[in-house]
């Protein structure tokens, strides 16, 4: 297991993460309740989506679901109109952004980076609990794994954001 970052670092990261992520606006996910609760939808375009499938299915009840915290694999986008979503991302929606960034780099200068690295730090935060029960060997493996991703890619990071001048780091970021 490779060193963690320490507190004041992440605490940067994080004030950093959080300014670009407000800057992009999102909506809470939606879907429709009584057709395919898979698609997710922005409300104006799910109150439009539940009113056209009425009509064309007058039979069927049809309604607006969801608008409250959900979770999911990747981030959400409206299915008609294509606005940003929001969710909580799950142990592999948290792995598959930190690999995404470790293989094609994270843009220090992107409000949409920053909001999906916001995401994964809110999401599985720093690192395992204390008391972590792992399902077996694999799972334990694949767990402390991905928070050693997690730090290489935050100390990268850190790192350019250092050379681009954004902030001043203390020592851990460099180790």
């Amino acid at each position: 297991m490779e060193s963690y970052i320490d507190e004041t670092d992440r605490e940067k990261l994080e004030k950093f993460f959080d300014e670009g992520a407000n800057r992009v606006p999102s909506e809470p996910e939606y879907w429709i309740h009584g057709a395919d609760e898979g698609l997710s939808y922005c409300l104006e375009c799910c109150e439009k989506e539940v009113k056209r499938l009425s009509k064309e299915n007058p039979k069927e009840e049809y309604s607006v679901d969801g608008g409250w915290g959900t979770e999911g694999d990747s981030t959400p986008f409206c299915e008609v109109c294509g606005k940003l979503l929001e969710n909580v991302l799950l142990d592999s929606g948290c792995r598959d952004e930190v690999e995404h960034f470790l293989l094609h780099g994270f843009d220090v200068k992107s409000d949409d980076d920053c909001r999906a690295m916001s995401e994964v730090i809110i999401s599985c935060q720093w690192e395992p609990f204390l008391d972590q029960r792992y399902k077996d060997e694999y799972d334990k493996k694949s767990t402390l794994d991905y928070f050693d991703d997690l730090h290489k890619l935050c100390r990268k990071i850190l790192n350019d954001l250092k050379q681009s001048g954004l902030f001043a780091l203390n020592n851990s970021a460099t180790k």
